[in-house]
């Protein structure tokens, strides 16, 4: 049947919007790349967010997972998503243990993300041992500089030896049965323990004592306000106290006191305090936030001891004004007291994460 001109004009434009509707419907269509822990996985989707991509792709986005871009982030054709999984990790630092959520993979990442870059330390895996996400569990000792008071001389060793029994094996120091410690030879060693070896044998007795040191503090203004370093460790002196013993049966029945000598002079500590300002507005709160809770005002810790964007506890979140609960406080709040605890203790309150405040 021949078609009269005004119906063939009539279909031709029917015909281009149908074709204008596909071509618009198909421009919606976006291919990208998620990476999820280095593994790719090529997704396509109508979706015009981050998160509204994933969710149709059935993704899932755990509390502690990193997700770049952000998952408000508009989708483009060809873009990559990289999505690291949060893993936690149960530390042990210096003998104290918490829970860490990380997005590391290997235990070198681990130290990097915590800042525990230095260079001997004990770790108790390899730094190329992965991190399952179903967990793990970390042993880090750092160096720790311990005194040993012991036959009329000082020992200063800076160790990583897990006891105090151990480092007395480190450092050549030799027990006898009838030795005494100051301390339990099961203790973990840590910066500033004096440690006093009493060697007792039949008819005499020595007891080294330790002549405390002084410490001198000293402004200095090339450190922020807050901050301190050790200039000088001090060095308790030594005391030494001889009895003359008499036994009987192997009991003593008679202690007496026959000499008491220095037998080293102790050396003064000098500790430099920072005096330059560091208005606590112009730090990097944000980044202190993401290392201490991954940046979530709601964040309570596994142990339910810490609270909210920087991790408060509650003795310290009272201490500046809190009241209730630090992570029902809105973020603004929570910034604020932190900011208090800062121009107060510096960034001791946050011995891991706090120098991501100047970064």
């Amino acid at each position: 049947m021949r078609r009269s001109p005004l119906a063939i004009a009539l279909y031709s434009i029917v015909l281009l919007a149908l074709i204008g509707t596909t071509t618009a419907f198909v421009r919606m269509d976006k291919t990208i790349t998620v990476s999820i822990d280095g593994q790719l996985r090529h997704v396509q989707t109508f979706a015009g967010s981050v998160g509204g991509a994933l969710d149709r792709a059935g993704i899932d986005v755990g509390a502690h997972d990193l997700v770049a871009p952000d998952l408000s982030a508009p989708i483009r054709d060809h873009g990559l998503v990289v999505i690291r999984r949060g893993r936690l990790v149960n530390l042990t630092l210096d003998g104290r243990s918490r829970p860490v959520w990380v997005t590391a993979m290997s235990v070198d990442e681990v130290l990097g993300q915590l800042d525990l870059r230095a260079g001997t330390m004990y770790l108790s895996a390899s730094r190329d041992q992965s991190i399952p996400l179903s967990g793990f569990s970390l042993t880090v000792r750092l160096p720790q500089r311990v005194n040993i008071l012991v036959d009329n001389r000082v020992v200063s060793a800076t160790t990583i030896a897990p006891t105090v029994s151990a480092l007395l094996t480190q450092v050549h120091i030799r027990l006898a049965r009838t030795d005494q410690l100051s301390v339990p030879g099961t203790l973990y060693p840590t910066t500033g323990l004096v440690i006093r070896v009493t060697r007792i044998r039949y008819g005499r007795e020595r007891v080294d004592e330790a002549i405390p040191y002084a410490t001198i503090q000293r402004d200095d203004s090339s450190l922020w306000s807050g901050d301190t370093q050790v200039a000088q460790y001090g060095q308790p002196g030594v005391r030494v106290l001889v009895y003359a013993l008499v036994s009987r049966d192997h009991r003593i029945v008679s202690r007496r006191l026959v000499s008491n000598q220095v037998g080293a002079q102790p050396q003064t500590e000098i500790i430099d305090i920072g005096t330059k300002p560091a208005p606590a507005s112009s730090l990097n709160w944000s980044a202190l936030a993401s290392c201490e809770s991954g940046g979530n005002p709601g964040s309570v810790s596994a142990d339910g001891q810490y609270y909210g964007l920087y991790q408060f506890s509650l003795p310290t979140w009272y201490s500046v004004g809190g009241s209730g609960y630090p992570n029902q406080a809105s973020s603004a709040e929570q910034t604020y007291r932190a900011e208090l605890l800062f121009d107060a203790d510096g960034t001791s309150p946050w011995p891991v994460c706090g120098h991501y405040l100047y970064s």
